[in-house]
């Protein structure tokens, strides 16, 4: 499947997209002056569609679904001696720090990474990451801030060729080859990572960080007030999940190769 095809499917099952789209049916009937039932029970349809999607319920059902599959490292394996973070997203803005330009999913990667190649003398930190169109890989980047933490220079090694996970994987496994390897990413996003990972024939080790904590203090309200940010937590976890959908077949084409 090709990743414009990709997108297009992602687009037209996003629930927000879905409202607009009946949206603009009701006003483009209502113009026309035909099918007044049809724009009555279509604006019922968004307006229950809008509440499901923009309250909390949905939005952390699925997102802890994703979050619970792995637990935090809490005992590490001092036989190891790979540590893989994989980027999260940067900017490109000339005269700005690392830690600025870094989305806070990288940095919260990271830090995790940091946390447990400290803890493993043997270890290295393998640094995942390039750049869109011309831009500075951001394995860079976080080669950069990991400095910032003391980590010595020759413990760090830089994957820069990857744009997606899927590419991660190929790379990374020209480096690590067959070895077991802790595996640093999002939490939501470690499910679709570990598949990948692991249909490569590769023995990774589930790391999670960036757990989703929004619903999860002394503001209830965000779970029965409609609010943006459940629809943007919707998103991203269903944009999970159509992943691990895409990557399966081509996940079987290669197991088979």
């Amino acid at each position: 499947m090709t990743p414009i095809f990709r997108n297009l499917i992602e687009l037209l099952v996003n629930p927000f997209f879905i409202c607009l789209f009946l949206l603009g049916l009701c006003f483009w009937f209502a113009w026309r002056r035909i099918y007044g039932n049809f724009i009555s029970t279509c604006l019922l349809s968004v307006l229950l569609l809008f509440l499901v999607i923009s309250t909390g319920w949905l939005p952390k059902c699925l997102t802890e679904l994703l979050e619970r599959q792995y637990p935090v490292v809490t005992k590490l394996n001092p036989q190891i001696k790979w540590v893989v973070v994989l980027s999260g997203g940067q900017s490109q803005v000339k005269g700005m720090p690392a830690n600025s330009l870094l989305h806070s999913a990288s940095i919260k990667r990271l830090v995790e990474g940091v946390r447990l190649v400290k803890s493993l003398p043997q270890a290295h930190l393998l640094l995942s990451g390039g750049g869109y169109g011309g831009d500075q890989p951001e394995a860079m980047l976080l080669a950069e801030l990991a400095s910032w933490f003391a980590i010595p220079a020759q413990k760090v090694v830089l994957e820069k060729k990857s744009i997606n996970t899927a590419d991660q994987a190929k790379e990374i496994q020209n480096i690590v080859k067959n070895k077991p390897f802790y595996l640093v990413t999002s939490a939501i996003h470690m499910p679709r990572a570990m598949a990948l990972f692991e249909q490569k024939g590769m023995h990774p080790i589930a790391a999670p960080t960036d757990f989703t904590f929004f619903w999860h203090d002394e503001r209830w309200g965000k779970m029965f007030v409609p609010n943006t940010y459940n629809m943007s937590y919707l998103t991203i976890a269903l944009h999970e999940l159509l992943g691990r959908i895409w990557a399966t077949p081509i996940l079987a084409n290669t197991k088979s190769m």
